[in-house]
Parts: structure tokens; sequence; C-alpha cells
């Protein structure tokens, strides 16, 4: 079988041990397509490759189109200078796909990135700074201030892109007075800890920030005209829920933060500088976030360019050139991630079905509750593969491949992107002397699966568009196949 799709110029290269997961792991066609699929999708959905779709320039006129094809139109005659400002894992990226578009009209910026994203150094004038992620850093608070002052410098006659990815929660830390920085990482620190989703921790971000919110475009002071472009990275694309949304009107209240401390047994603090914030909120001491139809959002344009849904829609188009019948199941999976593990193994036995080859296709990002103590290493897409691994009911001897994987390369707290599962994976399972149920109860999947030769290494991607789950099955092996 001949793994790539044929018209692209994209090499199939991202997963750094990929040699050593098909030689350990296989003789596997399945998992070869998956993994291909995998780097497919990430590569035809990189930050340069979105920003290209999206932005095109015809003269002067710019047309900016989002993922639904709604066109916004802009004469860049109409303005004096282009400043380019953002934050999130893309946004390097990002910035320099609208730099190369933009070229000399661009006359400065600030971004802000996690550190090891950037390889090379800014370009038309855009300053960046490497700061803390996924914990705000003081590096972040400077990053921010950074971006502040270029809105405040632009007048009516400027325009801003502002770049926005996932992970720009956390690069523009600017507490709100009375907060500190480690108040907000220790509150950030606890919600990830009882597995809330990024939608619940962006609320109480949002409300804990001078930023977010919506709250960025109170420092546009003067007019100018802001151009938002977004990747997506949380399920069903709520913008104002993409990196807290600091260019976006807000929804969420003081309330709805003290509903979801109070849901994770996190309300109940005395002296907590967060809960005494948000009762301040709540009494209405402090501002709400600004909401739809307030005047600051009168000249912002948000626009959408690329989402999970994209991504996955990439790794379909390359298997479909590789296997009979591909199923796309959607962007939304969430909830623990050792249930959909389990999920993903109970898909298994229906495609066994037919005879032809068959691949399904899903997106989203689950979670993981931690224990109270002694966790060990690993991530959502790790221990969804360590899951499937131990409720395995399949047939042995199928060609049939399971993969869980990050489009950011980082899973956890572990070096791993993601995991693969194989019939060889789990017969190396079965036989190994080692309580692998412990394992998943300590929340160590990296170490039970390292030992089984079945993560999968990336590097920082320089993206963030949710996860990716791939169960491809390419037939039967003979009655002897002895894994």
């Amino acid at each position: 079988m001949i793994l790539f799709h044929e018209g692209s110029n994209i090499s199939l290269n991202l997963i750094l041990n990929r040699k050593s997961l098909e030689q350990v792991q296989g003789p596997s066609q399945a998992l070869e397509a998956s993994l291909s699929a995998y780097e497919f999708a990430l590569q035809d959905s990189s930050p340069k490759k979105l920003i290209e779709r999206a932005t095109k320039l015809n003269g002067s006129q710019l047309i900016l189109t989002d993922l639904h094809g709604t066109v916004t139109l802009l004469d860049l005659d109409n303005f004096d200078s282009i400043y380019i400002v953002g934050a999130g894992k893309a946004t390097a990226a990002m910035s320099n796909a609208v730099s190369c578009i933009l070229k000399a009209r661009v006359s400065g910026g600030a971004i802000t990135v996690p550190r090891g994203i950037v390889k090379g150094k800014a370009t038309n004038l855009v300053e960046i700074t490497e700061a803390g992620h996924p914990l705000p850093d003081r590096a972040g608070t400077i990053g921010t201030k950074k971006i502040i002052d270029v809105l405040r410098k632009a007048t009516q006659e400027d325009l801003v892109f502002c770049l926005i990815s996932g992970g720009g929660s956390s690069l523009l830390p600017l507490p709100i007075d009375g907060m500190s920085l480690k108040a907000k990482r220790d509150i950030t620190r606890a919600l990830l800890s009882v597995g809330a989703s990024i939608t619940e921790i962006n609320t109480i971000r949002k409300h804990l920030s001078q930023v977010k919110g919506g709250r960025l475009m109170k420092y546009v002071t003067k007019g100018c005209t802001v151009v938002t472009l977004i990747m997506s990275d949380v399920i069903g694309d709520p913008i104002d829920g993409i990196a807290s949304g600091p260019t976006v009107p807000d929804n969420s209240t003081y309330g709805d933060c003290a509903n979801i401390l109070k849901k994770y047994g996190l309300w109940q603090r005395p002296g907590s500088p967060v809960i005494e914030t948000i009762k301040r909120g709540l009494k209405g001491k402090i501002e709400e976030t600004p909401k739809e139809g307030d005047p600051v959002f009168k000249k912002v344009y948000n626009i959408v360019i690329g989402n999970n849904t994209s991504l996955c829609n990439s790794a379909v188009r390359y298997l479909e050139a590789h296997v009979d019948l591909v199923r796309y199941l959607g962007s939304s999976f969430s909830g623990e991630a050792k249930e959909f593990g389990t999920y993903l193994t109970k898909l298994g036995g229906p495609i066994l079905l037919g005879k032809k080859s068959i691949a399904l296709v899903l997106g989203g990002e689950t979670t993981v509750r931690l224990n109270p103590e002694a966790n060990g290493v690993g991530g959502r897409n790790q221990e969804a593969i360590l899951s499937a691994a131990l409720n395995w009911k399949l047939p042995q001897n199928l060609d049939l491949a399971i993969i869980c994987m990050s489009t950011d390369g980082i899973d956890g707290n572990s070096r791993a992107a993601g995991a693969v599962l194989t019939s060889r994976t789990v017969c190396k399972i079965k036989k190994s002397p080692i309580d692998l149920k412990n394992y998943l109860r300590k929340h160590d999947s990296y170490s039970a699966l390292k030992k089984m030769g079945a993560v999968a290494v990336t590097q920082k991607t320089g993206t963030n568009l949710n996860d990716i789950a791939i169960l491809c099955f390419m037939g039967r092996y003979s009655e002897s196949f002895n894994p």
C-alpha cells in the first residue's frame, strides 16, 4: 500500500518515533494508514495553510473567508498602518503567514507564544514574547502589556490583526486588581486536577482577568479596526471560549463562576483571593465582562479559520484514498478519557461485520480527573488508549489499529503526543506481568504504554485543534498469526 496523498506536497514525517512504532506494533497496514492520516491532517491544517486559505489579497482588497464561507472585505488603502498582536500555540506561524501576505504593509506588533515554539527570529517588527503554558507566568504578563501598548497606539486610521489560537488563555495573563498571578495559577491547577472542561476553566479565567472575556478591546481607545483570526481548540467553536475570547462579547457571568467552583468543591476556601474577587463581582463591585452590543466591539471582526472539524476532514480525505469506507463521527467527543477508550473498543465490533476495509474518524477533547495524590505521567489520549487495551474483547488476529493523538504534540505531562493500539499491543499487555489496571488508576498511562512501545512522539507542533482519534480496520490476518 502506498501511503501518500496524490497531488500533495505534504511530507509525512511528524511522528519522530514512527519507524519504531510500526516495527514494534506491526505488521499493520491499519496502523500505517492511521498514522499517515494523522500526519497529513496536521500538516494540511497548519497555521500557514489555514491563513492562506482564509486570507486573499487582490491589489488593496483584502478578502477574508471563515470556515462557513462568510466573506469580509477590507480595502487596505483605507488604513495608515497595520499591526499584528495575538497569543497562542499557533500564533507565531499565523503571524509569519499574515506577514508574508501583507509584506511591507505590516508596521509592527507583539505576540506571545509558549516557550520552545518559535524557531528563528521575529519578522516585520512583530515582537515575540515566550511565556509559560499551561500555567501562566510573569513573562506572559509582560507580553500582554506589550499587546496592550500596540492597541493603545493604534488610531482609527489603523488596522490591527489579532491572532488567537489554543493556549492563548494561559498566554494572556493580566490579573484583575487584587488578584495575583499565583492565585490564578493555583485555581487553574485545581480546576485541571478535578477534570473541569476548558470552557469552565476559561469562564473563571475571564472574570479574573483585565483582558479576557472581551476586555482586551477596552484598550482600543482610539477606534482602530480589529480583525481577529481564530484557530479553535474548543468543541463547537464558541468564539467567546477560545483563548477566553479576548476580542469577543462574553455571555458568562460571575454567577457562572461561583457555580463552577461549587460544582467541583472549590468554593469553600476562606480568604481565597479568587473567591473574594468573584464575590465582589456578584455584588456588582467589579464591572462584568462586556456583553453583546457593547460599543467596544463596533469595529471588531472575529473570523474562525480552522477547527477540529477541518482537521478531521483532512484525515478523512487522506483515508478515502486508501480505505474502502470512511466515516467521520463528528468533533464533539468529550467526557472521561478512560470511558472514551472503552467506547472506541465497542466501535470496533460492528466494523468487523463487513468484508471491506473501514476507518472511523472522531475529534474532540476528553478530560482526566486526577487523584488527590500519587498521579503518574500521561495524558488524556494515552489514558484512552490504555483503557481501550484493557477493555479489548475483539479477536486478536485483526489488522485493526486505534490511535488517539493531540494536535499540539503535548499529551498531559508527558513527552508524547498520544498513543497507538494494535493486536500486537493487546497481546503484549495480556502477556505482561505488570498490573496495568493499577497504572490506569494512578493515571500513569505514559509509563505503561512506553513499556509496550506504544507511545507516539512528535514535538511541539505550533498549533492546537483539539485531539483526533482514528480507528482503522484493514482485514484479518491468517489464523496462524502469532503476534
